[in-house]
């Protein structure tokens, strides 16, 4: 049924149809921006890189041309390195997508091959799009359809070329499968899902608690064995790739990150205004002690809860991501649209409306350096904003609204123990 039907009140027809031209011609414009720079003040990664996109799809490209001169794809310094891209960050997956993605890649230029990484995610927008609009049904399918295109953190996916929104897409394919196993359609989509999401990115390892509670063994079965299966052969070559690769799993010292936007950045921004005396110790420890209630919480709630529909633990997990890892960048929180359109769907709460708003908006960086001096002062990448109220301000943007995400979610997990519904 297409959503706009004769049945439907004028008023809401007319107010659907200004928001999803509204939210197209944003889409639009965060396009535009990458040739005319429009949004390029707004964030800071943006400013600081001077206009310079594609750094994380060229750590993906130069991994795989690694391949070929026989380096290791974890490799970043680059008197080591043939170099053959214009700027990148390290590499930081799992080998299979140097192995697969970045050594097919290698028989276009990186610079052509860039511009089709934008195609190519374009499409998986498009995709998500149609089916949040498909999800939504005749009334509600254009306002979840329009969450795709108002959501500013996919200028910076974009801006890097970077791989958050496939990981949406998986999360996306997951909770719907989940849906439908709940119905009591079976789905192999679970499985290959979360199995394709852990070789991308790996934060979904988060729901291996979860699956475990449920004696999901198949789905543990497919995405653990992918990993192995797919990562050994290269790693049993490259040993000390392994290390590296571990090494981002673990958290360094906590310090002054600009361009970090997750929770326990904005825990030592407070810690630092709070207690400006405390040592690199007490920061780690304090650090520490919050993994740790999160993490309590979350297992405790996922070993109470027995509910058939395992679609709000989903949600509550992937949303742990960015309360637990230690480096949430901006267009990490891409990969929360498929939560919001999931619980908007099923919920339709004016707080879940909310918290999408504050998630979707630009972060105040834009009020804070008027003058883009994060362009010539690399340093800036380092220290806190002063005075640090506007520090903890900017770095609260969207970690706060996440972390009522997470309490909503908590609650509803929560009441949810023993039942059966």
């Amino acid at each position: 049924m297409h959503p706009f039907t004769s049945a439907w009140p004028r008023h809401l027809f007319a107010r659907s149809q200004i928001l999803f031209f509204c939210a197209l011609l944003f889409h639009f414009s965060l396009l535009a921006s990458l040739r005319n720079g429009l949004w390029d003040a707004w964030t800071f990664d943006s400013t600081a890189t001077q206009g310079r996109k594609g750094w994380d799809f060229f750590a993906l490209y130069q991994a795989g041309h690694n391949l070929l001169t026989g380096v290791s794809i974890y490799e970043s310094a680059d008197h080591l390195l043939d170099v053959i891209v214009p700027q990148r960050t390290p590499y930081r997956y799992l080998p299979f997508p140097a192995c697969t993605l970045g050594l097919a890649l290698q028989i276009i230029p990186p610079l052509w091959a860039y511009g089709i990484w934008l195609l190519v995610l374009e499409g998986i927008l498009l995709r998500c799009t149609i089916t949040a609009w498909r999800l939504g049904g005749a009334k509600r399918g254009v306002y979840l359809a329009s969450l795709w295109l108002l959501f500013s953190p996919y200028y910076l996916e974009l801006y890097m070329g970077q791989f958050s929104l496939p990981q949406a897409a998986l999360i996306l394919l997951i909770l719907l499968a989940e849906t439908n196993s709940a119905k009591g359609i079976l789905s192999r989509s679970l499985d290959v899902g979360w199995a394709a999401s852990l070789l991308w990115k790996q934060n979904t390892g988060l729901y291996t608690p979860l699956f475990l509670r449920h004696r999901r063994w198949r789905t543990l079965l497919i995405g653990i064995g992918s990993v192995f299966i797919t990562s050994m052969p290269y790693f049993i070559r490259d040993p000390d790739g392994l290390v590296r690769f571990a090494a981002n799993l673990i958290s360094e010292p906590p310090s002054h990150q600009l361009g970090n936007l997750g929770m326990r950045q904005l825990i030592f921004s407070l810690s630092t205004a709070l207690i400006p005396d405390t040592r690199w110790p007490g920061h780690q420890t304090l650090q520490n002690l919050w993994v740790a209630i999160i993490l309590a919480l979350c297992l405790y709630a996922t070993w109470r809860n027995n509910a058939q529909s395992l679609v709000e633990s989903l949600c509550l997990w992937t949303t742990c991501f960015f309360l637990l890892y230690h480096h949430v960048w901006e267009h990490h929180y891409v990969m929360l649209l498929p939560v919001y359109t999931l619980l908007i769907a099923r919920h339709s709460s004016p707080l879940l409306w909310a918290l999408f708003g504050l998630t979707a908006l630009w972060t105040p960086y834009r009020l804070l350096d008027l003058w883009g001096l994060a362009a010539i002062d690399a340093s800036m990448r380092w220290r806190p904003i002063q005075p640090h109220l506007l520090d903890i301000a900017y770095h609260a943007s969207k970690a706060v609204p996440t972390l009522v995400l997470w309490g909503y979610l908590l609650r509803i997990v929560w009441r949810r123990s023993g039942a059966k519904t």
